[in-house]
């Protein structure tokens, strides 16, 4: 099987004996050649370094941004120049070629796989794995076959880990079912193999993760197998489990359950693994999975693997969940008692509606997001026929906080309780419209879009629906005649064939002249979602098929001026009330980014912005100029993918609305999100102060964003 380590590779068969005068020198020659493969091991490739200060080595790379050719061959890839970056796949200089070759990652072209297919045999192995893991980046069938025979089954002294390790997650990334069932067979990987390991969990994870899924019964046994193996590196657990617990298509039976059951148990020191493993576990939705979380939730004390309990427990049946969760509303860290609060606005019944109700007015004490997503579980579950005096005064609650608040992002989650009840339409709209915080005004449309989503919309408004429809049209129009890009990208799902309303009814030919003229109202590359998503409404309102994304001119070109400052020492410290945190940076995988990002720092543009988003166990992001995630400023970046993971809590990555949007925004992870690997820019990681990443909450400021050199 071609993706199996030959054990017997390297096994020597001695010739018939020598002359016993040649035999002394056949001794000494063979205990040279044991010495040497002693010494092997020893003499692995290591990642290249960022080095601003040496030269170029000989055999090493070495990426040293002061020198003209290594920056030469950034500004390529940032241009996307790919006739360019192919001139440089057979550079004698080992650190153009392999940074030619790591520049497809992020340019993806399928016109370089033919060039970069050579390298796979280069005699540099970082050559060979920049090219190995930009192939899988290109994603092409046509990758395939070359990473296939690329691989080096012949390496039992395990020199060539590191480069098999990224051949399989590649062909994961662009390989067939035959190969995911190849990958998927090898049972010889021994535990200490842990890049091995690594990089078939992976593989299998990326074939399940691909936009057309490829899943096999094997690959997921041999997943649930490793995640109940104490055995197997924790490293390599984490993206098994991961499997487990992200894509959509896999079936877990009971005995798969009680297996991913122990695992929990034995990750006792790996709390990003339980983690995983929980959400798996409400995947399976068998009896013994719900055994193992009612159990854990009561003693886990890790706040992220709470959170992900708390969700996974939204897969079983509510009557025997709902106890488990409600004692979580009292959790003291406030991820948990909100995760809490909003399972109950996911999952609620109506014969719980007056006891959100109740649990929401009768202690003020709580947080007031807590309050306020108990509100809306209520709300969404009470009808005015059984519950009319609860309802009413819980729509005036919502109602009162919203109009004393003084935190748009409070305000903003009383829209969506309000939306709950859809004749709340009106209010949202004047109130909404008219708040002078951005967040509040993106807020007001997606409650409003929400409303027109209803699927029992016509019922729910009874005589008056026709009505409420038109007025609902006229309020669209009023957002894009705004010209507010914000509000104008949250609108997009109302003009899609999701809307039961069906707009392109009400719609005429002067209408659509005024949702053309909204484009003179915005600017690219800084509004560029809102105009991808006017785009898309024209198109859905003619009735044409989508358009393609929208184009964004170069601009921007990386700063090599203020990199030259730039070092290993160098640190960006974000302070706020609950402490500060100290990032270190990456420029050798992401210039471009750390460029713009320290440049943005010593303009103090940071000072003063706040953590517009924060999702429990999954990031927390700054850096909107707007504060509600659609701002930018009037220039874009490209993407930039290095060899690097989100493997880990505290890494520091790029925002984006898809590949080379990305501008101002950045977000710090809480956990490991392998989901992200490939997609978004990593440009550093927190150096100190994760308890204070922790701590962040929606709405807290960044007092104060320095850079030390």
């Amino acid at each position: 099987m071609r993706f199996r380590i030959l054990a017997t590779a390297y096994c020597y068969s001695p010739p018939p004996p020598p002359p016993p005068a040649e035999a002394r020198r056949a001794g000494r020659l063979r205990r040279v050649k044991l010495l040497l493969l002693l010494l092997l091991p020893l003499c692995a490739c290591q990642p290249p370094e960022f080095n601003q200060k040496k030269e170029v080595q000989h055999g090493k790379v070495n990426l040293d941004l002061r020198n003209k050719k290594v920056q030469l061959l950034y500004n390529l890839r940032d241009k996307r120049n790919t006739d360019s970056l192919l001139l440089f796949l057979n550079d004698r200089d080992l650190t153009l070629r392999y940074l030619a070759a790591l520049s497809f990652a992020s340019v993806r072209d399928t016109n370089a796989i033919a060039a970069l297919a050579p390298l796979l045999q280069d005699p540099v192995e970082d050559v060979r794995v920049a090219a190995a893991f930009s192939l899988g980046q290109i994603g092409s069938a046509k990758c395939e076959k070359p990473l296939i025979e690329a691989f080096l089954s012949k390496d039992s002294l395990s020199e060539h880990q590191r480069f098999n390790a990224v051949v399989l997650e590649a062909v994961g990334k662009c390989g067939s079912r035959k190969s995911l069932r190849e990958i998927a067979a090898v049972t010889t990987y021994q535990p200490s193999d842990t890049l091995l390991l690594e990089g078939q969990c992976r593989a299998i994870l990326r074939f399940a993760m691909r936009d057309s899924a490829i899943i096999e019964p094997l690959a997921t046994q041999r997943m649930v197998e490793y995640v109940g193996n104490e055995k197997i590196p924790a490293s390599a657990r984490l993206v098994a489990a991961y499997y487990l617990a992200r894509p959509e298509g896999i079936t877990l039976d009971s005995a798969q359950a009680v297996t991913i059951s122990l695992g929990f148990v034995r990750a006792v020191n790996s709390p990003e693994v339980r983690a995983q493993i929980a959400l798996a576990l409400g995947n399976s939705k068998a009896s013994p999975a719900f055994g193992m979380l009612s159990k854990v939730i009561k003693s886990e004390q890790d706040w992220r693997v709470k959170c992900e309990i708390i969700k996974a427990l939204g897969k079983f049946n509510y009557d025997t969940s709902r106890v488990l969760v409600a004692e979580k509303l009292y959790d003291p860290n406030l991820h948990v008692s909100r995760a809490a609060a909003e399972y109950f606005v996911k999952n609620g019944k109506p014969q719980d509606g007056d006891w959100y109700y109740r649990m929401a007015r009768d202690n003020p004490s709580w947080p007031m997001p807590m309050q306020i997503a108990l509100y809306q579980a209520a709300n969404k579950n009470l009808t005015f026929w059984g519950d009319s005096t609860a309802k009413v005064d819980l729509n005036w609650r919502l109602k009162q906080i919203f109009q004393q608040s003084k935190n748009p992002y409070e305000r903003a989650a009383c829209l969506a309780g309000l939306a709950e009840y859809g004749r709340n339409y009106t209010w949202i709209h004047q109130f909404g419209f008219n708040d002078p915080a951005s967040a509040v005004k993106v807020a007001a449309t997606d409650a409003l879009v929400s409303i027109m989503m209803r699927p029992d919309f016509w019922a729910h408004f009874g005589e008056s629906a026709k009505g409420v429809r038109r007025t609902l049209y006229n309020y669209t129009r009023e957002i894009v005649a705004n010209g507010d890009p914000g509000m104008i990208g949250a609108l997009a799902p109302a003009f899609s064939k999701k809307n039961l309303l069906n707009f392109r009814d009400i719609r005429d030919s002067t209408r659509l002249e005024d949702f053309r003229g909204a484009f003179a109202k915005l600017k690219m590359p800084r509004d560029y979602e809102a105009i991808a998503a006017l785009e898309k409404t024209i198109a859905y309102l003619e009735d044409r098929p989508d358009p393609a994304m929208p184009k964004i001119p170069k601009n921007h070109p990386i700063d090599w001026e203020r990199m030259q400052v730039v070092t290993d020492q160098t640190v960006v410290s974000i302070q706020t009330a609950k402490g500060t945190i100290v990032l270190e940076l990456w420029p050798q995988w992401a210039p471009g980014s750390v460029a713009n990002f320290i440049e943005l720092a010593g303009k103090s543009f940071y000072n003063g912005k706040v953590f517009h988003r924060v999702v429990s166990d999954h990031v927390i992001q700054s850096g909107c100029p707007r504060g509600d995630g659609s701002g930018a400023l009037d220039y874009s970046l490209r993407t930039e993918i290095g060899l690097t993971w989100y493997d880990q809590a505290g890494l520091l990555g790029m925002a984006s609305s898809g590949f080379d949007t990305e501008g101002t925004q950045f977000f710090i992870t809480h956990s490991p999100r392998v989901h992200l690997d490939g997609k978004y820019t990593i440009f550093g990681r927190v150096k100190s102060g994760m308890e204070v990443v922790d701590k962040i909450q929606q709405g807290d400021v960044m007092e104060k964003v320095t850079v030390k050199y």
